[in-house]
């Protein structure tokens, strides 16, 4: 059970090993973003539009530059498990950290086209070229070694090594100027056959000297030709911090319901079974048989078309947690929706009674080749909602 003012714990069963997700309630201030919408009521932390009286997230103005920090510390120890492989097993971050300083390109592959776009295709919509982005701002650069390069971009391989700047400063600062003379007419598909060669870490120049057009076909490669791409953080990939959702999310949801806040509960509240939370694991109406369950009681009037709603209740993730992962990382996570695809989950994380207001956050996971994790990178906050407020839930 998570509860609120508490360190929590969320465990990945991982392969017979358990890893720990632990959430220290170290909570700031919510930044004021000069886009962000609200009503005498209601607030969403990002651009919005409205729609049926309530406001719904503008995915043409949404970018991860624009998203709230995270409002919780929190770490991901994957350390003591076999079951996962080729991602970062220790992650930690801390109340106040930006979202692109968390969340990887691995975290978003099961839920965008981003493992398959080009950095250009990034660039472009950015208004950002080859020209001005250097090879140490491409984060992905820094994780290569000569032979990873050459087998992320085939075309490399028949280039000499004098004709690639970079590369070929790169032996002559390891190896010393004779052997990158007697080297230099040499095809980098044949330099690799070499592991004395193969293995010179790229990490090892000043990359901020080249710009990307210095790596030939580095521009129209896909991200996830590279080595560790999966573990590349979002600021480390240039252009993609200003991106906007609506460009390389794959599913941001469908068209579904609206109700209305009626009234808001705290943690006083108990064994409430009516509800429209849980996981896609368990369904989202899973119930919070248990003496804390704050909440909000939602009413669905004639004229919003959704009187099936009428008392139903979202159950706050800071109260219950529910089942959720699959796989190698099947564990527990906090209860909510995921009314806008399942790029992210919508949680309850604060209700206050006496002012009648409702807070939400949103949470990230991460999938291999084994499971995907529950969500539980965050909580990076979305909206508030106050008593008589319109609130989207999404399609049932």
């Amino acid at each position: 059970m998570l509860k609120p003012n508490l360190t929590q714990y969320a465990a990945l069963i991982l392969a017979g090993a358990t890893a720990f997700i632990s959430f220290n309630t170290i909570l700031v201030a919510k930044p004021k973003i000069a886009s962000a919408q609200k009503s005498a009521g209601s607030e969403m932390y990002v651009p919005s539009v409205e729609s049926n009286g309530a406001f719904l997230p503008d995915w043409e103005r949404i970018t991860f530059r624009v998203i709230p920090p995270v409002s919780r510390s929190g770490s991901l120890d994957l350390s003591g498990s076999t079951g996962v492989v080729g991602y970062n097993r220790l992650r930690s971050w801390k109340a106040g950290d930006s979202i692109t300083s968390i969340v990887t390109l691995g975290d978003l592959a099961s839920s965008t086209n981003l493992p398959s776009r080009s950095l250009l295709s990034i660039l472009n919509p950015v208004g950002l070229s080859g020209n001005s982005v250097s090879l140490a701002d491409f984060g992905v650069i820094k994780k290569q070694t000569l032979k990873t390069l050459v087998d992320a971009i085939p075309d490399l391989a028949h280039f000499s090594l004098h004709e690639v700047a970079p590369l070929y400063d790169l032996v002559e600062t390891q190896l010393g100027s004779a052997n990158a003379t007697d080297l230099s007419n040499w095809a980098l598909g044949d330099l690799i056959n070499d592991d004395s060669l193969a293995n010179l870490p790229l990490d090892s120049l000043n990359l901020a000297k080249y710009n990307v057009n210095s790596l030939p076909g580095l521009l129209d490669t896909p991200l996830d030709q590279f080595a560790g791409w999966d573990e590349t953080l979002i600021e480390e990939i240039p252009g993609l911090a200003d991106l906007p959702f609506s460009n390389f999310f794959t599913d941001l949801g469908t068209p579904g319901i609206f109700a209305l806040v009626d009234i808001v509960f705290g943690e006083k509240e108990a064994h409430r079974v009516n509800t429209v939370t849980g996981s896609d694991v368990v369904g989202f109406d899973y119930p919070c048989d248990q003496n804390n369950c704050a909440h909000i009681e939602l009413a669905g009037p004639d004229w919003l078309g959704a009187t099936f709603v009428h008392g139903k209740q979202w159950i706050s993730g800071n109260s219950q947690s529910v089942a959720g992962g699959s796989g190698c990382l099947a564990g527990s996570e906090p209860t909510g929706r995921l009314p806008f695809g399942e790029g992210f989950k919508v949680v309850l994380t604060d209700t206050d009674e006496a002012s009648g207001i409702a807070k939400f956050s949103i949470y990230f996971r991460f999938c291999t080749l084994c499971g995907c994790s529950p969500y539980i990178i965050g909580p990076f906050p979305w909206m508030s909602q106050h008593e008589k407020d319109i609130i989207f839930l999404g399609a049932f």
